[in-house]
C-alpha cells in the first residue's frame, strides 16, 4: 500500500488516533462508550493518511453506536462487536508498519473501564470468561454436600447459562440448604435510559473478580449470608482464534464435581441471583484463560460460608492445574452449547494430554 506523507512523517499523529479509537474499543465493551468528536477525528485522520478505507471508517463508527440485545443473545452479540472493532484495529495497525497491541496493554485497558465488573478476560481471548458450565445432578447435590433442598425443585438445565436456572448450595439456619436461582445479577452498565430515550435492561454479570470483592461486591461478599456455593461437573470455556473458538471443558480429576465459591442476593426485580467468584488461573492454563473460577476443596466449604470478610484472602489463588482435566474440542463456540453426553457418577471428560 502506498502510504500518504500524513501516515510516512506524522507517524505520532497516526499512533495517537489509534490510542484513542482502542479505547473506545474498551469502553464498548462494556457499555459505556459514547461517540465523540475526538473518535470522528481519530478516524479522519486514520482515513487521510491511507491508514484506513472510508468504508472502515464508517463500520468503525457505526459499530460504536452498539447499544446492546435483549436476553441471553447480549454477550454474544457485544462479542461480536468487539471482534469487528478489533479486526478492523488490527488492519490498521499492520497498515501504519506498528507492533500489533501488547496484551498486557489490552488487558489495562479493559481493567480500566470495568473497575468491579468481571466482564472481560483482561487477554485477547474470549471477552467473557466461563458463561456456561454443566451442573452436577440435583440429588448428587444433597448427597454430596450434605444439604436439603428448601423447597420442591427440579435441577434446572444440564448446561447453564446466564439468566438460566442453577442449583446452589448456602447456609440457612446455621445448616446447608439446596436452592435454585437465576446465574447472573442484573447490573446495568450503562444506566437505565439508552441513548434513544428507551428503557434499557440490566445485564447479568454472572462472575465477579475476587480483588473486587471490597468493592462494587462488597455488599453481598461481606456477609456470610450472601455466599453459596456452585456444584459443578465442569465448566467451559472458549479457545483459539475470534471467530473460529472452539469449546474447551475442565473438570476435576477426582471428584465428580467443584465446588465454585459464589455470592447470592434475592433481587427484587429478577428474584433470587448468584454470581460466581473469579480467581487467577494457573499458569499452565494462561492459553486458555487468564481467569479461573475459585475453586473450593470439600474442607474448605464451611470457611467460605461462615468466615468473616476479612479472612478470605486464604481463596485468592489459582487452582493448581495437575488437579483438573482439560478436554480441548472441535465444537464451535455458540450462545448455546447441546447438552451433554450422559456419563456415570464420576467420570470426568477424557483428557486429551494436558
Amino acid at each position: 500500500m502506498r502510504l500518504s506523507p500524513l501516515a510516512r512523517h506524522h507517524g505520532r499523529l497516526v499512533t495517537l488516533a489509534l490510542a484513542e479509537l482502542e479505547d473506545a474499543r474498551a469502553r464498548a465493551w462494556h457499555g459505556e462508550c459514547e461517540r465523540t468528536r475526538g473518535q470522528r477525528l481519530a478516524l479522519a485522520v486514520l482515513a487521510d493518511a491511507g491508514i484506513a478505507d472510508q468504508w472502515q471508517a464508517r463500520a468503525y463508527w457505526d459499530l460504536l453506536a452498539y447499544e446492546g440485545l435483549p436476553g441471553e443473545q447480549e454477550t454474544d452479540a457485544r462479542y461480536t462487536v468487539h471482534t469487528r472493532l478489533t479486526g478492523l484495529l488490527r488492519d490498521w495497525r499492520y497498515r501504519a508498519m506498528l507492533p500489533d497491541d501488547d496484551l498486557l496493554r489490552v488487558g489495562s485497558l479493559m481493567r480500566r473501564y470495568a473497575p468491579d465488573l468481571d466482564l472481560q478476560s483482561g487477554t485477547d481471548q474470549h471477552p467473557c470468561m466461563c458463561n456456561r458450565y454443566e451442573q452436577l445432578e440435583l440429588d448428587l447435590v444433597v448427597a454430596d454436600y450434605d444439604a436439603e433442598p428448601v423447597r420442591p425443585m427440579n435441577g434446572g438445565p444440564p448446561i447453564v447459562h446466564p439468566r438460566d436456572t442453577g442449583t446452589v448450595v448456602r447456609v440457612q439456619d446455621g445448616r446447608r440448604v439446596v436452592d435454585a436461582m437465576s446465574w447472573g445479577f442484573p447490573v446495568y452498565v450503562r444506566g437505565r435510559i439508552g441513548r434513544s430515550g428507551q428503557q434499557l435492561k440490566p445485564r447479568p454479570v454472572n462472575n465477579a473478580r475476587f480483588d473486587k470483592l471490597a468493592g462494587f461486591w462488597k455488599r453481598w461478599a461481606v456477609n456470610p449470608v450472601n455466599r453459596c456455593l456452585m456444584p459443578v461437573r465442569r465448566f467451559a470455556e472458549a479457545a483459539g482464534n475470534p471467530g473460529m473458538m472452539t469449546t474447551t471443558w475442565i473438570a476435576h480429576r477426582d471428584h465428580r464435581s467443584m465446588a465454585w465459591a459464589a455470592i447470592w442476593t434475592d433481587d427484587s426485580e429478577w428474584g433470587p441471583v448468584y454470581s460466581g467468584v473469579t480467581t487467577a488461573n494457573a499458569p499452565q492454563l494462561q492459553d486458555i484463560h487468564d481467569r479461573c473460577p475459585l475453586l473450593l476443596d470439600p474442607e474448605e466449604w464451611d470457611a467460605w460460608l461462615t468466615l468473616p470478610f476479612d479472612q478470605l484472602g486464604r481463596f485468592d489463588r489459582p487452582y493448581p492445574a495437575d488437579r483438573l482435566v482439560i478436554d480441548r474440542t472441535a465444537d464451535l463456540w455458540s450462545a448455546k452449547s447441546r447438552a451433554p453426553a450422559i456419563r456415570g457418577p464420576g467420570m470426568a471428560p477424557p483428557s486429551t494430554g494436558e
